[in-house]
């Protein structure tokens, strides 16, 4: 998250493209754990990747159809940022070449709902010898869809970066899937996409979980710079997502979700998308309130969905999680934490600015629903600012302007985050600088 990825608010938001393009370094890096980004795009591939690979990045760009809305798909800039990386990977001393990246869509609605060129995704805007192409389906014959023909690229490339934007769906009656995402990205990898609507979960779950997707996309990118909420879209002008912006940071005032996920399981980046545009509509998004597609995608059977599959983790808490908030890397991951019980934890960091503290707590599923109180004290123990939070998932999130309960600043120090909800109680220290 970086609030700096959006200049103005509303109608006249725009996109920082140099900061946008920094984030998406920054995830990288965070995610392999490397020094570099050369050698950080390199380990997201398996170890067949070589020099002469050929790499296809999936974009969505239905809603381009002009600068406004052009808005809700991902944002060209984050597509640069993973290309400036990949061009960075070297194989003793062959560098990866800009002829062996494509970037592709297909158009399977109206031409002007979709041009790639309406997005930004133009030569200007990348290196050259980048290929930008609006693909045609060639056979299938490799396992998905009653091997339905699909993109050229992803038929040619030897690996898939999926990026998509988030973004719902007013039309999908499918319960609980009211969503445009990194699932039904890969409608515009099949042709015909129209012609899949007809039965939603088990299309976006055949499409992500077998054939071509399945054994290609190495990546999965959630460009959340902006963001339409579920059941909204797929076309239309971006959403306010200041609910969610502000449960991040607090000083966050462009309304915008400025938010760049990375994942090389499809099922998570998935849930935290989802999770994203809960956050921001009061929605839960605990494993049981997740869509059946993604249920029956990350292992957990459904009933009206068959076959159960199991490519991805769903439970949050099982997620290696890791975040930078403004540029800071935020050093507490529940998941592989010290807790006092079963899925018990709680952090709370100051972030860049010094304009707020960014408090994420960890609770088992059994506690959605119920009333979080969180607490902070002085070193003398004294409880300066009482925060009541509902809790909606396994980890849940919020932003405290640094102000007492009197609404007056606190002092510089050393202070202490508590927990408790219901019998759960976890304390951790932190620090306030000026």
């Amino acid at each position: 998250f970086n609030k700096e990825a959006v200049s103005g608010s509303g109608a006249s938001a725009a996109a920082v493209p140099d900061v946008i393009k920094a984030m998406v370094s920054d995830a990288v890096l965070k995610l392999t754990g490397e020094t570099s980004l050369g050698d950080a795009w390199k380990a997201v591939f398996p170890a067949s990747l070589t020099a002469s690979s050929k790499i296809g990045i999936k974009v969505n760009t239905l809603n381009a159809t002009n600068t406004t809305n052009a808005t809700t798909s991902p944002h060209w800039s984050s597509v640069r940022g993973i290309i400036d990386g990949l061009l960075l990977m070297n194989f003793g001393g062959s560098a990866f070449q800009a002829a062996n990246i494509t970037i592709y869509d297909m158009n399977n609605g109206k031409p002007e709902d979709n041009r790639l060129s309406n997005g930004g995704y133009i030569s200007d805007n990348f290196p050259k010898g980048i290929n930008i192409v609006t693909d045609t389906a060639v056979d299938g014959g490799d396992g998905a869809l009653n091997n339905r023909t699909y993109a050229k690229t992803l038929k040619d490339a030897a690996f898939i970066i999926n990026v998509f934007s988030p973004r719902g769906h007013i039309a999908i009656t499918s319960a609980g899937s009211k969503f445009t995402l990194g699932f039904k990205s890969h409608y515009g990898d099949y042709s015909d996409a129209k012609g899949l609507h007809s039965n939603w979960d088990s299309n976006f779950r055949e499409i992500t979980c077998k054939g071509p997707v399945y054994n290609k996309v190495a990546l999965s990118v959630c460009c959340g710079i902006f963001g339409m909420n579920e059941g909204n879209g797929p076309t239309g002008p971006a959403d306010n997502f200041s609910t969610y912006a502000q449960t991040i940071d607090n000083t966050a005032t462009s309304g915008c979700p400025t938010t760049i996920m990375m994942s090389t399981d499809p099922v998570s980046i998935e849930m935290q998308s989802i999770k994203m545009m809960r956050i921001n509509k009061g929605g839960k998004y605990g494993t049981a309130d997740l869509p059946p597609y993604l249920q029956a995608s990350g292992g957990i059977a459904v009933s009206s969905l068959s076959p159960t599959y199991n490519i991805g983790t769903i439970d949050e808490s099982k997620m290696d999680i890791r975040r930078i908030i403004n540029a800071k890397t935020l050093a507490f991951n529940p998941a592989l934490s010290s807790r006092v019980g079963p899925g018990i934890g709680i952090s709370a960091h100051q972030t860049p600015g010094k304009g707020n503290v960014f408090i994420e707590f960890w609770l088992p599923h059994d506690y959605i629903d119920k009333e979080a109180i969180i607490e902070i004290a002085d070193v003398r123990g004294s409880v300066v600012k009482k925060i009541a939070k509902k809790v909606m998932g396994a980890v849940t999130q919020l932003s405290w302007d640094q102000r007492d309960n009197r609404s007056s600043p606190v002092a510089k120090g050393v202070y202490f985050v508590r927990l408790s909800c219901g019998g759960a109680r976890h304390a951790s220290r932190f620090s306030i600088v000026r």
